[in-house]
């Protein structure tokens, strides 16, 4: 899994990041040159147009939808993502991406090109950290300190503006007549509360969400910065062991050699089944009892054991 795991997210990761680079690319000139008319109304006419710039629906929509593949990395252990938090941001995106492309009014709205350069904002950055990871083998350390920086930093402003687009889209969509009647008529209800349940979720749901990055910014960072272990001095113990090239601190080889003596002091069998003995954590019990049973056979039995 290994071999092959690693080559794969690493070309799922660029494609992803080239994919968002190039929304932003199509989408931010424009957005960039209303913003230096320092014009509200103009800013807000650009955010408005973002969505239907040639090439950037499309684009959204594969680079986004792409991300579902995240759920199943995550599933089949390919990545370490949580499998229900992973479902659960992915799926919020898949639902706001459902809404701005089967909305005519969401898609001409400013809220609209809030949410797609929120999103391109978070994502190209946090896709080359993923990259950079999987190429370096540390994703604390030895990661490019700026990429590290935007991944755990970027999410203060973006999450928020991101979060406030969506929530714009599900309204807008709520409003349009031609996204309530994809149903059919008579059951516009039907799509109506559907979108409105993902603003009445999104209330509760994204001071978490924010905090979660929070948490985790707290720790990539203590981690990054965190002074190296110093050597053993002294006394060392538990001793260092290597099993298949792996060196390892562990207990268990000096608790199952003195189990092993006290018991084969008096029954050199069962002594030698406890050396034996491959599934320690769970199974040294069974010796313990088999130790004391010994020593109440005599009192010879308990003075040597």
């Amino acid at each position: 899994m290994g071999s092959f795991s690693t080559p794969y997210l690493i070309g799922y990761n660029l494609a992803c990041c080239a994919g968002w680079a190039m929304i932003l690319s199509m989408a931010l000139p424009s957005v960039v040159s209303a913003l230096f008319t320092f014009s509200l109304s103009e800013l807000s006419a650009a955010l408005a147009s973002v969505y239907g710039i040639d090439g950037v629906s499309k684009t959204l929509t594969i680079v986004q939808s792409a991300a579902m593949l995240e759920i199943a990395h995550a599933v089949f252990g390919l990545v370490r993502s949580p499998v229900q938090v992973t479902s659960m941001q992915v799926g919020s995106r898949i639902i706001a991406l459902f809404a701005i492309n089967n909305s005519p009014s969401a898609q001409v709205q400013f809220g609209a090109g809030l949410m797609i350069l929120s999103w391109a904002f978070v994502e190209v950055p946090r896709y080359a950290f993923y990259m950079a990871a999987l190429i370096t083998g540390d994703a604390t350390k030895k990661t490019p300190y700026p990429l590290f920086w935007l991944r755990y930093s970027l999410f203060a402003v973006l999450y928020p503006t991101g979060i406030t687009g969506e929530m714009t889209c599900f309204l807008a969509a709520a409003k349009d007549p031609a996204f309530l009647a994809m149903l059919g008529e008579g059951k516009e209800s039907i799509m109506y509360y559907f979108i409105m349940f993902f603003p009445a979720i999104y209330v509760p749901g994204s001071p978490s969400m924010v905090m979660n990055m929070v948490g985790n910014r707290k720790s990539a960072m203590k981690k990054r910065f965190a002074r190296p272990v110093p050597p053993p001095r002294g006394l060392v113990w538990p001793e260092v062991t290597e099993k298949n090239g792996k060196k390892s601190r562990s207990s268990t080889p000096t608790a199952k050699g003195i189990l092993a003596a006290a018991i084969g002091s008096v029954n050199k069998e069962m002594g030698d089944k406890t050396l034996n003995l491959k599934n320690w954590r769970f199974g040294y019990v069974k010796f313990l009892k088999a130790l004391v049973n010994e020593q109440c056979k005599s009192e010879e039995a308990c003075l040597t054991a």
